[in-house]
């Protein structure tokens, strides 16, 4: 069976979080399945690094086509032409979709189309005026009417599709996400050392990581901590890392404190290191599809404070402090919880690491493949 997978998502270079579902889907999709042929299609007329895309499977083959963007998605969104299948390969019968974007396909093609959240729907102020053009022009409520199957990254997203598109939820998949591998405690105190020069870092500090925009509730949290702060004159920092995507985003502006620590993008690579240093993850947002920060905070060991809304309630189940994302002093009582009692930072750790094993990308890729047949 030949399988194609749409991969316009990656082609930014830029590591979020569709990116990082993709590609944890993705190497255990590959891992599970050496029978079935796949092809990774992109489009581009100019050249792009793609030197993240998955390589070393001798059933998966990339496959470019070289039109402009605009006037491919123009062309796809408006006019339903080509056939995303058949502009791929004429035997394709399966097309997976990992974030819903123009990908119109024949009839004897299955179009599976993933759907984080509808936050373009929700949040739209959240988003500039050009992001919200594209959306427009992207039609996601026609993408989730033809697709044959959707997946949902939650409960609570599917329910937006129900509520939202009118879809018939019957015809809806939930596949949870899972935290890379890679995340996990890490034993050489020598590497703190290295990431605390690297990004500037404070000894001891509160983290929040998260793309910086409107939904996250940055300010939200640093009402917070400037109020916990002037109440305990503790040393603990607010460390606030993450890249600003001006290009997508609506402007944020962020208020200013001595003990609040900007370190903008953090490698992948880093990540682990930084959870693992937290006196506690801060995770209130205002709303979230899925909610991947507070899986790899767990199965980090690092203790979480998070919104009761939304999707993040499933995700985090009973192993971390839930609290109203629009009360800060919530999230202050919280945070002051944490710093003062040590038995309930180590029930909390413990109870992360049992949440995070019950999310896994092979899990989830078992119950995408039996999408596709």
């Amino acid at each position: 069976m030949k399988i194609a997978i749409d991969l316009r998502p990656l082609m930014s270079g830029k590591i979020s979080g569709v990116e990082m579902y993709i590609l944890g889907m993705l190497k255990a999709l590959f891992e599970a399945d050496s029978e079935n042929k796949y092809i990774l299609w992109y489009n581009s007329f100019k050249n792009v690094n793609i030197g993240h895309f998955p390589k070393g499977h001798p059933n998966v083959t990339i496959k470019r086509t070289r039109i402009p963007n605009k006037i491919l998605n123009l062309s796809l969104s408006l006019l339903r032409w080509p056939k995303v299948d058949k502009l791929i390969d004429k035997d394709i019968e399966a097309l997976w979709i990992p974030d819903p974007r123009p990908a119109p396909v024949s009839k004897r093609c299955k179009k599976i189309t993933t759907f984080h959240d509808l936050s373009f729907v929700d949040f739209k102020y959240s988003f500039n005026f050009k992001t919200r053009l594209w959306h427009k022009i992207l039609r996601p409520k026609k993408e989730a009417k033809e697709a044959t199957t959707i997946v949902a990254v939650s409960e609570f997203t599917k329910s937006q599709l129900v509520d939202e598109y009118n879809i018939n939820p019957n015809k809806i998949k939930v596949i949870y996400e899972a935290a890379a591998d890679h995340l996990h405690p890490l034993p050489f105190a020598k590497s703190f050392e290295i990431i605390k020069r690297k990004y500037n870092l404070p000894d001891q500090y509160f983290l929040c990581l998260s793309t910086l925009e409107p939904r996250k509730n940055i300010t939200g949290i640093i009402k917070a901590y400037s109020e916990w702060q002037n109440g305990n004159e503790s040393e603990v920092a607010l460390v606030i890392a993450g890249r600003k995507h001006e290009h997508i985003f609506a402007d944020l502006h962020l208020q200013k404190h001595p003990q609040i620590f900007m370190t903008g993008f953090i490698d992948e690579e880093d990540k682990a290191i930084l959870y693992q240093h937290a006196l506690t993850f801060l995770y209130p947002s205002l709303y979230e599809g899925f909610g991947l920060p507070v899986l790899e905070a767990m199965q980090c060991g690092t203790p979480v404070i998070t919104s009761d809304a939304t999707s993040i309630p499933e995700v985090a189940g009973d192993a971390a402090i839930l609290i109203n994302p629009n009360e800060p002093h919530q999230l202050k009582q919280a945070m002051d919880e944490i710093y003062r009692d040590e038995v309930l930072r180590k029930t909390l750790i413990e109870k992360g690491f049992e949440q995070a094993k019950k999310f896994s990308w092979k899990k989830a890729a078992r119950e995408l493949m039996e999408l596709f047949f």
